[in-house]
C-alpha cells in the first residue's frame, strides 16, 4: 500500500511521481497530460515545456540494456537456486537413492521452481516502481504506452508472459524489439507495456 510522502495518513488515491517515483496523494501532485508529478518535479517539467522540450518524448530501452538488466537479476536469481539445488543434492546423496535418477529428479525440481521464483520477483519489483534490481543498475524502466506507472495486474501478466516466452520462444520474443518503432518484445504487446530510459 502506498502512503503519501507529505500526508504520513493517507493512503487512498495514491500514485508515484512519474519522474521520481516519490508517492503522493492527489493533493500533492498535478496532472500534466497525462502523467502525474509530484511538486518538486512539477516545476521542472514546466520548465521543459516553456522552454520548448517535448516533455512527453519517450526514450526506448536498447535491446541490449534490457539483456544487461536480464543478466544482472539472474545472478541476484542465481544464488537463492544454487542453495536449493544443493539442499537438494545432499538430501538425495544422503537417502540412498540412485545418483542418476536423484540428478535427473534435482533437474526436474529445479525447472520447476525456477519458474516461478522468477516471475514473483519481477512481478513484485515491476507492481513497486517499475524496475526490478537489474533494471535500476541500467537506467530503465516498465512504463505504459503513455509513459505512466503500470498496474499489479499488468507487473504480474507480463511477469509471467516473459517468463513462457523465454522458457519456448525466447528468440522469436525479443526478435520483435528489433524491427519495432518502441522496441517492443512479444511480452511487451501482450502486456501493454513499454521500457524506457529514465
Amino acid at each position: 500500500m502506498l502512503i503519501c510522502r507529505n500526508h504520513p495518513n493517507v493512503h487512498e488515491n495514491v500514485q508515484r511521481c512519474w519522474s521520481c517515483m516519490t508517492a503522493v496523494c492527489g493533493d500533492c501532485r498535478v496532472k500534466i497530460g497525462d502523467k502525474a508529478y509530484c511538486a518538486n518535479c512539477k516545476d521542472r517539467q514546466i520548465s521543459e515545456i516553456r522552454s520548448g522540450v517535448a516533455s512527453d518524448r519517450i526514450e526506448y530501452a536498447s535491446i541490449l540494456r534490457r539483456f544487461g538488466a536480464i543478466f544482472i537479476d539472474g545472478l541476484i536469481l542465481f544464488f537463492p537456486i544454487f542453495l536449493i539445488a544443493m539442499f537438494l543434492g545432499f538430501s538425495a546423496a544422503t537417502s540412498g537413492v540412485d545418483p542418476d535418477s536423484a540428478f535427473d529428479d534435482q533437474i526436474n525440481i529445479l525447472n520447476l521452481i525456477m519458474i516461478p521464483i522468477y516471475i514473483v520477483y519481477e512481478a513484485l519489483m515491476l507492481a513497486r516502481d517499475g524496475q526490478t534490481i537489474g533494471k535500476k543498475a541500467l537506467g530503465i524502466r516498465v512504463v505504459t504506452p503513455a509513459g505512466a506507472q503500470i498496474s499489479t495486474g499488468q507487473a504480474w501478466g507480463r511477469a509471467a508472459l516473459r517468463q513462457v516466452f523465454f522458457s519456448c520462444l525466447a528468440i522469436i520474443n525479443y526478435l520483435a524489439a528489433f524491427f519495432t518503432a518502441e522496441k517492443t518484445c512479444i511480452h511487451d504487446m501482450a502486456a501493454r507495456t513499454r521500457v524506457v530510459r529514465v
